[in-house]
């Protein structure tokens, strides 16, 4: 038997409430999900919300260098979200802006337990043990914690990649010439008390100039165990010159339940 014990914590910019928090996250039992939504583009609160949930829902069964998949499992969340925006009520300016569609980062994770085959990635069939496996559209990263140590950084690995303008996914599919080009994809094993940490480009720039001035973050960031807490620490991090951006966190340790801690 194996299981995640999962944390989330997120917090909307300095100065801004919680109605204008733009990031999202999912997650379920072996799947989770993150997405940062472009404060530039209309309505992408909806749109990041959209595509988490959906990996999560109804994960997707193939990726390959080929974007076709992607984008037929993208086609239904372009529709709905066209629906959802209030096309009627919007002046003509809003109007014009909604209509170059909205923008986010994704991010999704996968847990596979053998002998399931995994559905994010056809190219890895079956395989012995437990496999993650990991889908990014720009600069939401995982970092995969193994034995007190950074395993895995992805898809960034150096505090120096993150900048201004990182790759989007749009709701208008005309947007999205770019993603094909350059959608990342990763996978490891997992083993009994790992943790794997998502968090969206704040946090995650931290998280590697932590590593990279020799630092453990990641024993930091699990000692954060309510709201209150992260509160307070992304305050103080922002004070010490942290990104005001919205910040979102989840924290999951894997546990096997054959084995014993």
């Amino acid at each position: 038997m194996v299981e995640a014990s999962v944390q989330v914590f997120s917090l909307p910019k300095h100065g801004n409430t919680a109605d204008e928090y733009e990031d999202a996250y999912a997650y379920s039992t072996h799947r989770f999900g993150i997405a940062d939504g472009a404060t530039e583009s209309s309505f992408a609160e909806r749109w990041a919300q959209g595509l988490v949930k959906q990996f999560v829902n109804s994960p997707l069964k193939h990726i390959r260098v080929n974007p076709v998949p992607l984008e037929e499992w993208l086609t239904p969340l372009q529709k709905e979200w066209h629906k959802d925006v209030p096309w009627d009520r919007l002046p003509w300016y809003a109007e014009e802006k909604a209509r170059n569609g909205a923008f986010t980062t994704f991010l999704g994770v996968e847990i596979t337990p053998a002998p399931t085959k995994f559905k994010l990635l056809d190219l890895f069939r079956t395989r012995k043990g437990i496999r993650w496996h990991a889908l990014a559209v720009g600069d939401s990263c995982m970092f995969h914690i193994r034995e007190n140590a950074l395993a895995k950084s992805f898809p960034l690995e150096k505090s120096e990649q993150f900048d201004s303008r990182p790759l989007l996914i749009s709701s208008n599919p005309k947007k999205n010439n770019a993603v094909w080009k350059s959608i990342q994809t990763c996978e490891g094993d997992c083993k009994h008390n790992d943790l794997f940490i998502l968090a969206t480009d704040a946090l995650a720039a931290w998280f590697l100039k932590e590593v990279e001035a020799g630092g453990k973050p990641w024993t930091t960031l699990t000692q954060i165990k309510t709201q209150n807490d992260f509160v307070e620490f992304v305050d103080c991090q922002r004070k010490k010159g942290m990104r005001n951006d919205d910040t979102t966190l989840v924290l999951c340790h894997w546990k096997d339940g054959d084995k014993k801690s």
